[in-house]
């Protein structure tokens, strides 16, 4: 009789229990990862809550995953360049590899794409398809990175879906240069990570904002190199941007506040021909009303952005591994398995007396 995994499992939209699972059995190509620590991601409570409707339940959620490689077969290792017992952190998508997209070097926009924690049902063997488990299945497409041990695991738990998003969105798309003037909608996870690569790129002032009860944010943003912080409950936004960069705006905005209302704002904050960098996810049937005319007659840029790629992986491992930033205090809260629906239901909010910035779940 196979050793069994437990796992939380989203069931329904806003139901998530433990199950078991068998554990897999690893050929040549495959492998399996013994979770050490997994985030909860800003998108995860809106998968948990069936607002994004583009996922097929029972999932298992968790697609910010470190661990230690338990078993792997002989050829995945070869390919991933890691052996058992090694620590790594796994990309969330699981491309195909050999479609056009693939091809070109956008593995995202795979014409077969599949991805832990979201895009793979509970009920496809060998089911483990999520982080939220004490394993996680490393299928043969899999994206595997080799890291530290000398990395906290709280940092580690950030790359995938946080540094290396931050590194992409703002450095490699919004291109943040020498002397720009930067603008950060949001002080979350996603926010103090792009203060980081602001701070890292030059980039001056780097203004941030967010609301009255996003005082430990705050703090974190002054502490990674932020120069200003507006509460936007209190404060006009609009106007002390303006005086902050002596009526020029900002060079780039960057909006991971995660509302419409922020989006509609970061319009006003970002300067004739600047940059609007927006990775925000609202759901899949929200609409934001947009004066496409402003855009238009200020030629801003207005470019959505969707996760990270390779390039910007390399580039968080190299920034996490150096130590440069004490990354890991971006994690404010901490919950075993069994808790991992409250994990989620923190993150996204549920708890008007609880303001996380990050969460993250430890299954063993």
């Amino acid at each position: 009789m196979r050793p069994k995994v437990r796992a939380a499992v989203v069931v329904r939209p806003s139901k998530m229990v433990i199950q078991e699972f068998d554990m897999p059995e690893i050929g040549r190509d495959d492998g399996l990862l013994k979770v050490e620590m997994v985030g909860v991601c800003g998108t995860d409570p809106k998968l948990y809550s069936g607002k994004i409707r583009y996922v097929e339940f029972p999932l298992i959620l968790g697609h910010e995953t470190l661990g230690r490689v338990s078993r792997i077969g002989e050829a995945a290792a070869k390919r991933w360049k890691v052996r058992e017992g090694d620590r790594v952190v796994v990309e969330h998508f699981i491309p195909c590899g050999e479609c056009r997209n693939c091809l070109m070097g956008d593995y995202r926009y795979c014409q077969s794409l599949k991805a832990y924690g979201q895009f793979i049902s509970a009920s496809v063997p060998p089911f483990l398809w999520g982080g939220y488990a004490e394993y996680m299945y490393l299928a043969p497409q899999s994206i595997v990175y080799k890291l530290s041990e000398d990395v906290p695991a709280e940092a580690g738990a950030l790359i995938t879906g946080v540094v290396s998003n931050a590194i992409r969105w703002g450095r490699m798309i919004g291109d943040f240069c020498i002397g720009d003037a930067v603008v950060i909608q949001g002080v979350g996870q996603q926010g103090l990570c792009q203060v980081i690569v602001a701070k890292e790129s030059g980039c001056g002032p780097i203004i941030v904002t967010g609301i009255s009860t996003d005082a430990r944010g705050f703090q974190l943003a002054k502490e990674f190199g932020a120069d200003y912080t507006i509460d936007v409950e209190n404060e006009d936004v609009v106007e002390r941007v303006r005086q902050i960069t002596g009526g020029h705006m900002a060079d780039v905005v960057v909006d991971v506040a995660g509302s419409p209302k922020a989006i509609q704002l970061s319009v006003d904050l970002v300067r004739n021909g600047g940059t609007l960098v927006a990775p925000t996810l609202t759901g899949t049937e929200t609409l934001t009303p947009l004066m496409v005319d402003r855009i238009v007659m200020r030629e801003i840029k207005f470019q959505g952005v969707f996760s990270s790629d390779a390039k910007s992986m390399w580039r968080a491992l190299k920034l996490v591994e150096a130590r440069k930033y004490p990354i890991e205090k971006i994690v404010s809260h901490k919950f075993p398995l069994d808790k991992a629906e409250k994990a989620v239901q923190t993150a996204g909010g549920y708890f008007k007396d609880i303001h996380p910035t990050k969460c993250v779940i430890i299954p063993q």
